[in-house]
Parts: C-alpha cells; sequence; structure tokens
C-alpha cells in the first residue's frame, strides 16, 4: 500500500488486531471440551457454539481488513493489464458495486437485525446463546465498515494517482 493509513485504516487495524485474538478463544474452547469429554467424560454443551460464534465474528471482521489490504475478489489479470483510465473506471464500478450491495443489506436487513436485537433472539438450542441477537446487527455493522474502507481506499487511490 505505501503511504500514510488513514482515520479509517487505523480504526480497521485496531478492530482486526483485537478480532485476531478471538481465534485464541477457539483454540482454548475446543482444549477444553476434548479435555472434559475425553478425560473426564463430561462434554459441555456449549464449546462447539461458542466456537462458530467466535469464529463467525472472526469472518465478519476479516472482509473489512481484507478491503483494507486491498485483498478482496478482483479479477487481476484483466485490472493489471489495463491502462491507469480504465483501472480508475473498474474501481469506481467496484465502489458503486459495493456501496449499492451495503445500502441494500442495510435497507433490507435492518428490520431483522433490530427485531433480533431487541428480542434478544436466542439459537434455540441446549445452550442457546444470543447468536441471531448478535449476528444480524453485526453483519449489518460490519457491511458498512466494508462500505466506508471501499471509499477511504478509492479516495486515497485516486488522490496518489
Amino acid at each position: 500500500m505505501g503511504g500514510r493509513a488513514t482515520l479509517v485504516d487505523r480504526v480497521t487495524i485496531a478492530i482486526s488486531r483485537v478480532t485476531m485474538l478471538l481465534f485464541g478463544v477457539i483454540v482454548v474452547a475446543t482444549f477444553y471440551e476434548v479435555v472434559m469429554r475425553y478425560l473426564f467424560g463430561s462434554p459441555t454443551i456449549w464449546a462447539n457454539e461458542l466456537s462458530l460464534m467466535v469464529a463467525g465474528i472472526g469472518y465478519l471482521f476479516a472482509g473489512v481488513y481484507a478491503m483494507q489490504r486491498r485483498d478482496h475478489i478482483r479479477i487481476t489479470p484483466l485490472y493489471d493489464l489495463a491502462p491507469p483510465a480504465l483501472k480508475r473506471v473498474f474501481d469506481l464500478l467496484a465502489l458503486v458495486c459495493i456501496l449499492t450491495f451495503a445500502t441494500g443489506l442495510v435497507i433490507g436487513g435492518w428490520t431483522s437485525a433490530w427485531r433480533s436485537l431487541s428480542t434478544f433472539e436466542r439459537f434455540g438450542t441446549a445452550w442457546d446463546p444470543p447468536i441471531p441477537a448478535l449476528f444480524k446487527p453485526l453483519i449489518l455493522l460490519t457491511t458498512v465498515l466494508i462500505a466506508i474502507q471501499a471509499l477511504s481506499n478509492f479516495l486515497v487511490d485516486r488522490r496518489r494517482r
């Protein structure tokens, strides 16, 4: 990337550094489950769902990090061969697609996310964690963060050229 990191970049990196620690929680929960199940014959009801929930959070925020690093999906051979003017068109088209998708997802998902959060919707299993209440709003939040990061990347790249 080079150059100075923007405020958006710094926030994304800070969130990503905290998020990467969550994968240690998965390791600890899985280790605890294995020990309890196979050494003590007392399996947990929560370790698997906790691991899935934490991995999902990591996955969502990984999208923001990938956007910040510009590691998102792109048809690289076509983009790399394009002249600078066409690259700007591709970048603008990608930004419009991202912003359109993000806007549609937030508008379309707002009611469901709010309902899940306000009723503290639960997963419906033995442990019954509030996975829907957490994930529905978190999907919208990370989508907005991805859109903000994409806009920031576009503006930085435009200034750089």
